[in-house]
């Protein structure tokens, strides 16, 4: 926002007779306002006698209502009485200007002394700021976090190699299973075919006493017949003549037949005593095979059971272990993603800190601008009022040799010079000239 202020500052009156001239010097101020509505933050600008200087109010807020007062009260009246007076007016005011000169040349140096100071610190701030407080920190979390995915990924390797072996493990289990399960199936066709024969061999045991009975009853019989013929025989009176030149013994062809009977059973027998232990012998021997192969499968089954439980016990111990990283990880990188969002608050207050140094840098630069236009213009008011005293000595004695009753005239010149300033630039300006 700006605000244009005019403004005519009485400097003094001269006055003079009829025939004399009276002077009359003029301050104009204008005044820009800035955005912030500060009014100890504005910039003034001052013109008198042609010339015109800028200057803060920051400075001289405190010291210009009282110079300005006595610039307004500043009425000279030269006459023949007050001669005395107003010279030693003017020197009163002369040596108030010169204390106000030393005053601003105390706080010339002083804002010297502030700008060097700022210009020290903004150079130590800028070349010998230690970031190395900030990188050693930022450059062990890296670190950190760079051994942490590492340890991570050995860790995913681990679990992947576990997973692998135990899904070798769970096939060959399987594998272990469809063998059992064929041995289980085989053992059971050889117990089936065991209790076959088990019931083959008590069938044939059977027949065997069968046979052994019929043969002891045949032979009971055939005893009988041969008794009972024999005493048929010895009782008839027949005599039998058979033409045969041969003859034939009954009783040796009666044992010659029991003798070939008793060979076939006996051979029959031992046959089947034989086969029957041959088949048992080694449906027993096989029977031991798969038994002994039966418990080896169960031993390497219980042995893979157990396997198992290891590979899934250290399953569940790495899968913890990585959840247990994770949590780490995470928690490593929001204590990370937390000192980067502090340092970069940190760098951000420091640019901050930056930008206001440099603008109070400017903004004393451009007061001890203002300082040494003031200076420049003090001093050309004082050179201006020693000519002003010096003509108003000279014109006192004309009047002193003229007439006695002079016509007391007043004429007041006054300058009045207006700028408009945006952002630190003069966008207009204009001068006004009144004569009253």
């Amino acid at each position: 926002m700006q605000i244009r202020v005019r403004a005519a500052i009485r400097g003094w009156q001269v006055a003079a007779g009829p025939g004399g001239s009276s002077s009359s010097s003029s301050m104009a101020f204008s005044y820009s306002r800035p955005r912030s509505g500060s009014l100890s933050g504005g910039s003034l600008r001052g013109s008198s006698g042609g010339s015109d200087s800028w200057f803060s109010l920051s400075r001289l807020h405190a010291a210009l209502p009282a110079a300005r007062a006595r610039m307004d009260s500043a009425v000279v009246l030269v006459g023949p009485g007050r001669q005395q007076e107003a010279l030693q007016s003017l020197n009163e005011r002369l040596a108030g200007y010169l204390q106000r000169v030393r005053g601003l040349e105390a706080a010339n140096r002083e804002l010297e002394e502030e700008i060097a100071a700022v210009r020290a610190r903004r150079a130590g701030a800028l070349g010998h700021k230690d970031w190395e407080a900030y990188e050693r920190p930022l450059a062990e979390l890296r670190k950190q976090v760079e051994d942490l995915n590492m340890e991570n990924t050995k860790l995913l390797l681990q679990i992947d190699n576990a997973r692998l072996a135990a899904d070798d493990f769970k096939h060959k289990l399987e594998a272990e299973q469809a063998m059992c399960d064929g041995v289980q199936k085989d053992t059971q066709g050889l117990r089936k075919m065991i209790d076959d024969t088990n019931f083959l061999r008590l069938k044939m045991e059977g027949d065997l006493e069968s046979l052994r009975e019929e043969l002891a009853h045949l032979r009971k019989s055939h005893k009988e017949e041969v008794e009972a013929l024999n005493a048929l025989i010895a009782n008839s009176d027949v005599t039998v003549q058979v033409d045969n030149p041969q003859k034939h013994d009954l009783s040796e062809i009666i044992g010659e037949i029991r003798n070939e009977y008793e060979k076939v059973a006996e051979q029959n027998r031992a046959d089947a005593e034989n086969w029957f232990k041959a088949k048992f012998d080694s449906m027993s021997q096989e029977a031991d095979v798969n038994s002994h192969a039966l418990e080896e499968a169960k031993q390497e089954l219980s042995e893979l059971h157990r396997q198992l439980q290891g590979l899934e016990i250290e399953r569940q111990s790495l899968q913890k272990m990585v959840d247990t990283l994770e949590h780490t990880l995470k928690n490593t990188e929001d204590n990370y993603r937390s000192e980067m969002s502090h340092l970069n608050s940190i760098i951000t207050k420091l640019q901050d800190d930056l930008a206001t140094c440099r603008a109070d840098l400017e903004r004393q630069a451009r007061d001890y601008e203002a300082l040494l236009d003031l200076k420049t213009k003090l001093e050309n008011e004082i050179d201006h009022y020693r000519s002003l005293i010096e003509g108003a000595t000279d014109r006192g004695q004309l009047m002193n040799s003229g007439k006695a009753d002079t016509k007391r005239q007043t004429i007041k010149k006054v300058v009045v010079t207006t700028q408009e300033i945006i952002d630190g630039r003069v966008v207009t300006q204009t001068s006004e000239e009144v004569i009253q």
